[in-house]
């Protein structure tokens, strides 16, 4: 297994910011008023930082704020809840059966996706405006997705990630969740300084080929509708080639599980017990991962990077589902080991590639469907995501 002091950083990709024609976000990046829910892996002043878990139930009140939650609050952001999680954000269903879980807000018989599940649910139930979540493979946006909100992960390095607890250096993000990409822009705005524009132009769109034939029958439709629209307004939308979904997942898992034993070592070691028995099994595979695999598994991640940024270069961004599947019950999320794995297959690319992604919800029949946005960068995701998101609404 690494030590901490041989994990590198995910350089990220080195991008101008895109431009487009109509101003999404007001003058100045204010936020004020604006309600914000906290993932309690993300420290907020005088509040103890528990993770989800039972092996932090002592933990003290935080010093300071992290420097995402005092730049928001800064803007003029509102502080509000510290909300649930998957345990030690190691997970993707949200099930989190050792503190207690919410459960999706459109079926409570149905997960809401983790591992920044209190975020979306409190964006989805109206109780924030804004949602500070944190993404390693997903974690933004399969909530995003399967509660029916919008999910970014920007470019990596966007945001500060001071005061949030790591999980994995190379892979963690901080994101943000909204019930519009309008509400997600002001927040990247205020964090960034970025003049956010959109709703992009009609340009050039790439999908994946296999994306929409592995998903299930409702999200394909749901997704082929929205694209349906897309052409109609005069978007181009080509098949591309992609890296395969199971070498991204070999990678990724490498890659996450090895840091992730080697930053929660000594709950591995001193706590396991306390330790929800998922993720006491993710560590124990990580704690396992030899430093040749390691350094192989980064290796491959660098020419997944090339590979992918190769085909986004050529588009204004490459589009397809979220997660393949609707929200899948709890009773299944407990009882069906290969799970998370199918939640993060769409997902986990955009986080070894470190450029930005976002999640938009589209008109479904059943429960919520997400439209996955991949882009070169966070300016170009936000404006491709605004135009997704204006051009759902006539299918509603």
């Amino acid at each position: 297994m690494p030590s901490l002091d041989e994990l590198p950083e995910n350089p990220g990709p080195d991008r101008a910011v895109a431009t487009g024609p109509v101003v999404v976000d007001p003058p100045g990046g204010r936020l004020d008023g604006v309600r914000l829910a906290v993932k309690n892996l993300v420290a907020v002043e005088g509040r103890p930082l528990r993770a989800g878990s039972k092996t932090r139930a002592g933990a003290p009140p935080e010093p300071r704020d992290a420097a995402v939650v005092a730049g928001l609050r800064a803007a003029g952001a509102v502080v509000g809840a510290s909300v649930a999680l998957h345990e030690l954000a190691f997970g993707t269903t949200g099930v989190n059966d050792q503190v207690g879980f919410p459960t999706n807000p459109h079926d409570p018989a149905r997960i809401p996706g983790g591992s920044s599940s209190g975020s979306a649910v409190a964006v989805a139930t109206g109780a924030a405006d804004l949602a500070i979540g944190t993404d390693t493979g997903g974690s933004v946006r399969i909530p995003a997705a399967l509660c029916g909100v919008v999910g970014f992960k920007p470019t990596y390095g966007s945001y500060p990630t001071d005061g949030v607890l790591a999980l994995s250096t190379t892979l963690d993000h901080v994101g943000l969740l909204g019930a519009t990409v309008a509400a997600v822009a002001h927040g990247h705005r205020a964090l960034t300084g970025d003049e956010i524009r959109g709703p992009a132009t009609p340009g050039r769109l790439g999908i994946e080929r296999s994306a929409l034939a592995v998903a299930d029958p409702p999200v394909a439709a749901a997704v082929g509708r929205a694209l349906d629209t897309l052409r109609a307004a005069g978007w181009e939308v080509v098949e591309v080639d992609w890296p395969a979904r199971d070498r991204v997942q070999e990678v990724t898992t490498t890659i996450m599980f090895a840091e992730a034993a080697a930053h929660h070592r000594a709950l591995l070691d001193d706590h396991a017990d306390q330790l929800g028995a998922d993720v006491r099994a993710r560590l124990e595979v990580g704690a396992d991962i030899t430093l040749d695999a390691y350094r192989s598994a980064r290796a491959e991640a660098v020419a997944i990077t090339t590979e992918v940024t190769a085909v986004v270069d050529e588009l204004d961004a490459v589009v397809g589902p979220t997660v393949p599947i609707l929200a899948p019950t709890v009773e299944r999320a407990r009882s069906e080991p290969t799970l998370p794995a199918l939640l993060v297959s769409n997902t986990r690319i955009a986080n070894v590639v470190g450029l930005p992604a976002i999640s938009v919800p589209v008109p479904s029949a059943a429960l919520p469907v997400g439209f996955h946005v991949l882009a070169a960068t966070d300016a170009g995701a936000l404006a491709v995501a605004a135009a997704v998101e204006h051009l759902a609404r006539s299918l509603s």
